[in-house]
């Protein structure tokens, strides 16, 4: 009779305490180049910033940059239309640079639009071992 409770507590306890302690890892950090396999989907992208424009004579005042390949050869655009610039803050003018947001594509390439400063970051640099 024992083993029988013992059972039916272990079998209804399990899955909670197994359900309690997974962990969701996110997502992998995507290239500029794999970005345009994730059209659609909400992800961070990584690259280097290669170009910027400011569109000033388009409506909305938008400025493209591009990651990894500048255009007209650009692989991945960040967006930021003229109304969000305050908000997503002091841009880099170069270097690496990580977006998350919903990736989208425009005139066949992939993009994403920057709203806010907590849409972007700047990766940690990598550091190597010393060698001894």
């Amino acid at each position: 009779m024992r083993l029988l409770v013992c059972s039916i507590v272990i079998g209804a306890v399990l899955p909670v305490a197994s359900a309690q302690t997974s962990v969701q890892t996110p997502p992998p950090v995507l290239s500029a180049a794999d970005a345009a396999q994730h059209v659609g989907e909400n992800r961070t992208v990584c690259g280097q910033i290669v170009n910027e424009y400011t569109s000033a004579s388009s409506h909305g005042t938008p400025t493209f940059i591009d990651l990894d390949q500048p255009y007209p050869h650009s692989i991945f655009d960040l967006v930021i239309w003229g109304d969000n610039k305050e908000t997503v803050g002091a841009f880099p003018k170069s270097g690496k640079v990580c977006a998350s947001g919903k990736i989208t594509l425009f005139r066949g390439r992939p993009e994403i639009l920057l709203s806010d400063w907590h849409s972007w970051y700047i990766p940690e640099p990598q550091t190597r071992a010393s060698v001894p």
